[in-house]
């Protein structure tokens, strides 16, 4: 896997780099996210290969020397604009419920609108991930550690006896939350995207985690006689 062709530096020159400022102060926090903010919409609008740090600069309305302040390069920011959509994904809150059902539920929906409302720039991520080992390598790392977080969810359901004892939970972990991701690309960055309504998408992805892993379904209350 190569790194991205006519990169203006290497993530080794980057890592020596020195910068005059790290946006510590509350002016400089929001200076750098309001370059982070222009990067995410010229990489949407333009792709990577053809965003120039000069259209950053213009989106943001600062200076080129503000840019370097912050970054040494297109390809630095880029990075931290992966990490923070990816982080976005991953960042599941399901609450203080202890119930298997809505924790499921509350991830799967979660992924999908995240996903959704991130669907431009996720375009361009897969893009540049399939020619730059570094990108690619934020990505696997950040799902790897995703599925180690589905793995211990499923082994805290399966000590509760919520869940197959059988089931491998490592392998069930990959399947899953591949599968997950998948569906979200299929359903919102496919060429042809399907038209399924994301409602029922949660629920059926719901249904099939619960089935893999042998959780049932609260009974539906009898109908009154």
């Amino acid at each position: 896997m190569a790194s991205i062709p006519n990169a203006s530096r290497g993530w080794q020159g980057e890592t020596r780099a020195k910068r005059r400022g790290t946006g510590r102060t509350s002016r400089g926090r929001q200076t750098r996210d309001q370059l982070l903010d222009a990067a995410r919409a010229v990489f949407e609008r333009d792709g990577f290969l053809h965003a120039r740090v000069a259209d950053i600069c213009d989106e943001a309305g600062t200076s080129h020397g503000s840019f370097y302040t912050y970054f040494v390069s297109k390809e630095e920011i880029f990075r931290k604009v992966v990490e923070s959509v990816e982080l976005d994904l991953l960042a599941v809150n399901a609450g203080t419920t202890d119930d298997p059902v809505e924790r499921i539920r509350a991830a799967n929906e979660h992924y999908l609108r995240t996903y959704a409302a991130n669907a431009g720039i996720m375009r361009v991520i897969h893009q540049v991930a399939t020619i730059d080992v570094d990108v690619w390598r934020i990505r696997f790392q950040r799902q790897d550690a995703f599925a180690h977080s589905i793995e211990r969810r499923i082994r805290q359901f399966q000590h509760d006896h919520l869940a197959d004892p059988d089931v491998e939970p490592a392998y069930a972990a990959q399947a899953l939350g591949g599968m997950v991701a998948y569906f979200a690309e299929l359903l919102f960055n496919s060429h042809d995207p399907v038209a399924f309504d994301t409602d029922k998408a949660v629920d059926e992805l719901t249904r099939i985690w619960l089935n893999a892993l042998g959780i049932r379904l609260p009974a539906a209350p009898a109908p009154a006689s």
